[in-house]
């Protein structure tokens, strides 16, 4: 018989008998064919493996003599051939029996008959060690597919954050892949999800009819929490009470019967939370039919709870950070509205009084007494201090609302230019200023505009707070060797009160010890530092009263090969 006239025979059993004896083998393949199954005889124990190889049985029955010539080669041979695993064996006895078989042998046999043998038990002895081993390959079959099934809707869970989106494909999903007629999703009040109901119900007309579960169910609830703590799922049955089986749940609510009862609701119930207690439950509904629950299908659907509660909680934080978001947005948008409509409303006027004090002192009105000169000279210096705050309100909030536009700075050619600018103030104070710059250009990447008022801030602090005689120091350091060029400012000024120095960084903040006649409303720094943090960039103040003040700043270097 070939290999291929087997399969298409297939639909019953298949058999290679091996024998030591020719003629018993012959019986043997009488007997099964008697019942109906097919068989090929091996006398020989070296070709037995040829022929169950070849000819792919779904059962061997085998006399106890071929048996243990191959005992101690077994593992060996199951190693070599994985798919004999599991192939069941039938052991045939002598009539009187052995004393015992050999340890290796024991785990590869399925049964044993004992001699003589009868048609009717050999046959139905082989028909039950088949079907035992197909009903487990269709078991591991039909795992296999529901692993690969609910590995999908995890994934797909995991693929979005949208909670709508997430249960809506995740129902229907877990529905067919379980064989349920429905499956309902029941989420109560928790401030880590928001609660809901929702349902999917198989396509054909049901018998029975369901409602979206409640959120505030009390009774759910505590099914909830019991199954939390046990890690379980239950079981439910309209025709069976629950008090009389163990691991049972009531028949929900939102199931409602026909009057007649003629129909049987059958199904299962998990939990489904996060940490120390649940949140929802999961309701896998069968109507007159067996959902065949199994430890399986409950571990599996455990799974896929565990990436829906992970994902609805995510869910729920991300709506909860993107309305902060949009809040923050709208008050940011406030904020510069009512900065740009106050700076508007106090320009207009502040230029007018500007424009008439500096007539009057000029005295287009007539001569002033020198009094009123001095009083009108106290208030252009106020005015003008006034004008000063509000550009520095109006730069503050145009800096933290404008992101800078990168592009390639040469930072030795910016502080050059700084210097250069700062010589005929330094020179009017009498403080010595020195400049000490790289020869190459040391290139980063950021806003040249904002980079300049962020450097020029931090020198203007240094010459207007260094006394007569002073000295202003410059350096920059940084080469293609580093990742970062470092600018330091040094001063021999008057210093920062230790107090200070945690506040300086504060938009409006002065010193305690800055002389109230200089100009300056305490922004510079805040700037300055917003904008080097924009830029990946930081700056340090350490600072000595009466000594002197130094700043450091950093900046990533730009790629030369990003450049060219």
């Amino acid at each position: 018989m070939t290999q291929d006239e087997t399969r298409g025979r297939r639909g019953t059993a298949a058999a290679v008998v091996a024998s030591a004896s020719a003629s018993e083998a012959a019986e043997v393949q009488q007997m099964l064919r008697s019942g109906g199954l097919t068989g090929t005889i091996t006398a020989a124990g070296d070709d037995l493996l040829v022929e169950v190889l070849s000819f792919q049985p779904d059962i061997l029955v085998v006399d106890l003599e071929i048996a243990l010539t191959h005992a101690e080669s077994l593992p060996e041979i199951i190693a070599q051939h994985r798919q004999l695993a599991g192939l069941p064996v039938i052991l045939l006895l002598p009539d009187a029996g052995v004393g015992q078989l050999p340890e290796g042998l024991l785990p590869y046999v399925s049964d044993i008959v004992f001699r003589p043998l009868t048609a009717a038990e050999l046959v139905h002895r082989v028909r039950a060690a088949v079907t035992r081993r197909r009903r487990r390959q269709s078991q591991r079959a039909a795992s296999a597919r529901l692993r690969e099934d609910m590995r999908r809707i995890s994934a797909g869970i995991r693929a979005t954050n949208d909670p709508t989106v997430m249960v809506g494909d995740a129902l229907p999903a877990v529905g067919r892949a379980l064989g349920a007629h429905h499956v309902a999703l029941q989420l109560f009040d928790d401030e880590r999800i928001a609660a809901q109901g929702s349902s999917w119900t198989a396509g054909e007309a049901r018998v029975a009819s369901y409602s979206t579960p409640s959120t505030d169910d009390d009774a759910a609830f505590a099914v909830a929490r019991s199954l939390w703590e046990e890690t379980a799922a239950a079981t439910f049955d309209s025709d069976a009470a629950p008090a009389s089986r163990s691991g049972a749940a009531p028949v929900p609510a939102w199931i409602r019967l026909p009057s007649d009862r003629t129909v049987r609701v059958s199904g299962a119930v998990a939990a489904l939370g996060e940490g120390a207690g649940p949140f929802g439950l999961l309701w896998i509904v069968a109507e007159d039919t067996d959902l065949a629950w199994s430890g399986v299908k409950s571990a599996l659907t455990q799974h896929v709870l565990g990436n829906l509660a992970h994902g609805l909680i995510q869910a729920k934080l991300i709506s909860t950070q993107q309305q902060a978001v949009r809040k923050l947005h709208a008050l940011n948008k406030a904020k510069s509205d009512f900065v740009g409509t106050v700076n508007h409303e106090l320009r207009t006027p502040l230029a007018s009084i500007t424009g008439y004090l500096e007539m009057i002192i000029d005295g287009v009105g007539g001569e002033l007494p020198p009094e009123a000169s001095t009083m009108l000279h106290a208030v252009e210096r106020n005015t003008a201090k006034l004008s000063r705050l509000i550009e520095n309100i109006s730069a503050l909030s145009s800096r933290e609302d404008d992101l800078p536009a990168h592009e390639p700075v040469d930072i030795v050619h910016l502080v050059s230019e700084l210097t250069s600018r700062s010589v005929l103030q330094a020179s009017a104070g009498g403080i010595l200023l020195d400049c000490v710059l790289p020869d190459r250009p040391i290139t980063v990447s950021g806003d040249r505009e904002q980079l300049s008022d962020a450097l020029a801030g931090v020198l203007s602090n240094a010459l207007t707070f260094t006394r007569e005689d002073g000295t202003v120091s410059v350096r920059v350091a940084g080469g293609p060797e580093d990742d970062r060029v470092v600018i330091t400012v040094s001063d021999t000024g008057i210093g920062i009160p230790p107090d200070d120095l945690p506040r300086l960084f504060d938009s409006f903040h002065r010193a305690a010890n800055a002389p109230q006649a200089l100009p300056g409303a305490g922004v510079g720094l805040s700037i300055a530092r917003n904008t080097l943090e924009d830029h990946r960039g930081s700056i340090r103040i350490d600072s000595s009263l009466g000594l002197g003040t130094t700043v450091v700043i950093t900046l990533p270097l730009l790629d030369q090969a990003a450049i060219s």
